[in-house]
């Protein structure tokens, strides 16, 4: 049944489901589902004896506790009051914390007992808001959202080892490669996206048990938008217990009917972002209802002045329009803005050449992995489209060169 979750203006139908697998004889995922803060997170325990449930079931736990503080709780209250990017970023500082005091708990706990003494876990956290869900990762568990077009894999793996992708085997990564979790380290780096959620999307919160065991995206979003959220929560984890070398976990959200109207809404691209992103080259001249469908397959991610933008992410080639700030290449000294398409090549599947850009300022930029892009492309018009302003750029470039 649907339930009203405060300051979030749809109904969401939620469900979890899990299993400790054939090869293992403890189960050391740990789920939250809080809807009376509108919080939902899944971890992944590691560490000998029973110290990666504890580190798990401590990790949950905190950010519980973290995110029903008072400063927290204003903080969303004053982004459903008024949506602005001001107030958006502080429900991010406060998202990042909860995952930092996470840490703090973890490690605090490892060191005062012996028995604990190197655990940690992954972690995921959706928090959701108005019209919007608010991302917080860090490890390799994952968050998908299903549309009707595309099925997108919002985090990035924390692992050296790229994964494997194949439509007819078992996507396989190697476990122990961790380089980034919660207890790991006394700072824990916190990846961050904000999702733009409508009626019919649904989200996936899950563990590397669960993922690992399907043969691609394409079977994982078959079952993720199959029946029920407790349907499809259930068909995952059944599904990964048939392979069952890991703990499965799956939290299911199941976005439903709008029941809130505001004047003010924050759809992501609001005007300004829609109108920066219909500059750059992929869209420019594209009527808004296609380029809005185009922005279907895009994630908003904000990163640090300082940082390389990332040309592989998930373990897929990516692509990028600049929302704000400034980038830099430092073999030409180039500097590129709002509006800029930075490795249009990856929209292609092709692994281009050079260092990328680095970044001037803090940057928002939406962020379009290949697969993604070749999953809305499935619309011939749309198809079309895009891939003849593609061309036209690369021919722009050589033209240039």
């Amino acid at each position: 049944m649907p339930e009203v979750l405060p300051r979030f203006d749809f109904r969401v139908e939620f469900a979890a489901a899990e299993d400790i697998g054939r090869e293992r004889e403890r189960f050391e995922d740990a789920a939250l589902i809080a809807p009376d803060l509108a919080v939902f997170a899944v971890a992944d325990g590691m560490g000998g004896h029973q110290a990666g449930e504890v580190a798990a079931q401590l990790a949950v736990g905190a950010v519980r506790t973290a995110l029903a503080e008072r400063r927290p709780q204003r903080a969303v209250e004053n982004y459903a009051q008024r949506a602005d990017l001001p107030s958006r970023r502080e429900v991010f500082r406060r998202l990042r914390q909860a995952v930092e005091h996470a840490n703090a708990v973890v490690r605090a706990d490892g060191a005062a007992n012996p028995a604990h003494a190197g655990m940690g876990a992954t972690l995921d956290v959706v928090w959701l808001a108005r019209d919007h869900a608010f991302v917080a990762h860090a490890g390799d568990g994952r968050v998908y959202l299903a549309r009707s077009r595309a099925v997108l894999q919002v985090t990035e793996d924390h692992t050296p080892v790229s994964t494997l992708r194949s439509e007819t085997g078992p996507v396989f990564r190697p476990r122990g490669g961790l380089t980034n979790a919660i207890g790991l380290s006394d700072a824990v780096a916190v990846d961050t996206a904000f999702l733009d959620v409508a009626r019919g999307d649904r989200l996936l919160l899950c563990t590397d048990g669960l993922y690992s065991e399907m043969t691609g995206e394409v079977e994982l979003g078959e079952l993720l938008r199959a029946g029920t959220a407790q349907q499809a929560a259930k068909a995952l984890v059944q599904r990964a217990a048939r392979g069952g070398r890991d703990n499965a976990t799956a939290i299911v959200l199941d976005i439903g009917e709008r029941f809130v109207g505001r004047s003010n809404q924050d759809r992501g691209f609001d005007l300004a972002d829609l109108e920066r992103a219909r500059e750059s080259p992929l869209l420019a001249g594209l009527p808004e209802p296609l380029a809005l469908s185009a922005l279907s397959a895009a994630v908003e991610v904000e990163l640090p002045a300082g940082e390389v933008v990332p040309r592989v992410v998930a373990s897929d080639l990516v692509a990028y329009i600049v929302l704000e700030g400034v980038a830099r290449y430092a073999a030409s000294g180039r500097r590129v803005g709002p509006g800029a398409l930075i490795y249009p090549e990856s929209l292609l599947g092709v692994t281009g050449h050079g260092d990328g850009p680095v970044l001037e300022e803090t940057c928002r930029l939406l962020r379009v992995r290949a697969e993604d892009f070749a999953e809305i492309c499935k619309d011939l018009r749309l198809a079309a489209e895009l891939y003849r302003r593609v061309a036209q750029h690369f021919a722009r470039m050589g033209a240039r060169h």
